[in-house]
């Protein structure tokens, strides 16, 4: 036995490493492995290494939607819908940045066969009654969709209805679809009690013209048609191109907007101009003192519009010949660039407003904070409404309706008066002849004429129609127009 050291001590302290290069972290296990095969171009390697203990798995190298490059994306019941081809591919539940992990709850993708023929490319995908409406170019798929992919299921698929223009695809609340298709604007929606889907021609009175707009585009300029659901008054607007767009020379596309307000019997369709206006300063604050009582405005650009609208101390604009006692637009023509605005007294505070009209060339439409925004081709992004929402130009409104024949189309009839409901300032002209289809002005006012008189209007025809052209710019709407007819024939209505 060894004897115990005499004099032993404790050392207590430790002394750190020295002397050292880079810190290494601890590391588990590494396996090399090979991957052998004869790779194709486009190939992607996959390998998925479970844990023998937890049986967790991690994915190493492509996954559901690497190398997918989406076409159109979409946010519905806390998940992000991507379309690539003819297959929609979308992340785990409330999981944006995660779609590729085999241990997430609901990542994957699912291709859209249409039953009868080979997968065509998805264009776009909107929610329909709590499912998901899948829009190809010439069919389109209604979709169960559920937290579980493997409980996805297509219940309905309709053929020849499309889009060629993904972001023309637009909900009307949940029960019904809008989108530009090669015929005209269509719509999907509810048939009955039944739930089922059916196809509704809405665009049907315009169809003429949106094929016409249709005819002259390329197949490019068509799929950069764009539209959006105004959610002050739930209208779907669409905007189609012009084979050359140039908002420079005032050439562009127009906004196509449908009203359909069931309760009240209106489904019409207006067309709207993508402009805007910007001030134009006026020479002088004041009219002159002594003298003639005008204001000049001087170098106006050749081709460009204005929009002129008088205030409280102006009498009448002169264009080129023409007095304006109301709002009115220009367009300036060459030779002819100056306009003369008269008064009504010396000294007078000039209140008149000229404003330049501007066109733009609108990409993609957005709702943000309840109002309609969008972005145009050359990136510029305006807000419809203004701040409030409530900001209006002296556009020239205008509203026409087709021939009416009081339910008696082959009888001549007598017209012996008119009578509207309006709010603002509006000019109502009329016309008996469908032939020559020549309105004639028969009131200018912004007093509704039912609590004052009927505007006398003299015509005989079997059919007419009224011309109404509103001017101002703060709020203006148009109710009911009213023809009375003189000794009206048994049946017709007045």
């Amino acid at each position: 036995m060894a004897a115990n050291p005499t004099n032993s001590t404790l050392n207590t302290s430790a002394n750190p490493l020295s002397g050292g290069t880079d810190a290494q972290d601890g590391m588990g296990n590494e396996f090399l492995f090979s991957v052998v095969y004869s790779p194709q171009l486009n190939d992607q390697v996959t390998v998925i290494c479970t844990d023998q203990l937890t049986g967790i798995q991690t994915q190493i190298g492509g996954g559901y939607a690497s190398g997918v490059q989406p076409t159109f994306c979409f946010t519905f019941k806390d998940r992000i819908y991507a379309l690539a081809g003819s297959s929609f591919y979308f992340c785990a539940l409330g999981l944006p940045q995660t779609w590729n992990d085999p241990n997430a709850a609901g990542n994957g993708f699912v291709t859209a066969s249409n039953w009868f023929a080979s997968p065509a490319s998805l264009q776009a995908m909107a929610p329909f009654q709590g499912n998901l409406l899948m829009v190809c170019r010439d069919y389109v798929q209604i979709w169960i969709v559920d937290p579980n992919p493997a409980d996805f299921q297509a219940v309905q698929i309709l053929p020849n209805i499309g889009t060629m223009a993904p972001l023309s695809v637009q909900p009307i609340g949940d029960m019904d679809v809008y989108m530009l298709y090669d015929s005209g604007v269509r719509s999907i929606r509810v048939r009955d009690a039944s739930n089922n889907a059916i196809i509704a021609d809405i665009g049907t009175p315009i169809d003429m013209l949106i094929q016409s707009a249709l005819a002259g585009l390329s197949d490019a300029l068509k799929a950069t048609a764009c539209g959006i659901t105004d959610p002050s008054a739930n209208r779907y607007w669409l905007y189609i191109p012009s084979p050359a767009d140039d908002p420079a020379s005032g050439t562009t596309g127009l906004i196509y907007a449908f009203s359909y307000f069931t309760s009240s019997g209106v489904a019409a369709w207006s067309t709207y101009l993508p402009t805007f206006q910007t001030f134009v300063s006026a020479l002088v604050t004041h009219y002159p003192a002594s003298g003639a009582v005008i204001v000049i405005y001087s170098g106006l650009t050749p081709g460009s519009q204005y929009a002129w609208n008088p205030g409280a101390n102006e009498v009448a604009m002169t264009y080129n010949g023409k007095i304006f006692t109301l709002g009115t637009i220009i367009t300036v023509v060459a030779g002819v660039t100056t306009l003369t605005v008269t008064g009504n007294a010396n000294n007078a505070v000039y209140t008149g407003v000229l404003n330049l009209i501007n066109w733009f060339v609108p990409q993609k439409f957005e709702i943000f904070k309840g109002q309609v925004w969008v972005r145009d081709t050359n990136n510029n992004i305006f807000q419809y409404g203004g701040p409030s929402n409530a900001v209006y130009e002296n556009c020239g409104v205008q509203a026409i309706t087709p021939y009416i024949d009081s339910g008696l189309p082959g009888n001549i009839k007598q017209y012996s008066a008119v009578e509207s409901a309006m709010q603002g300032t509006w000019g109502i002209s009329c016309s008996a002849d469908y032939v020559d289809n020549v309105f004639r002005q028969v009131y200018l006012n912004n007093l509704s004429t039912f609590r004052y008189r009927r505007i006398p209007y003299s015509a005989k025809g079997t059919h007419y129609a009224f011309q109404f052209s509103e001017y101002g710019t703060g709020y203006a709407r148009l109710s009911n127009a009213l023809m009375h007819i003189a000794n009206p024939p048994q049946g017709a209505e007045k």
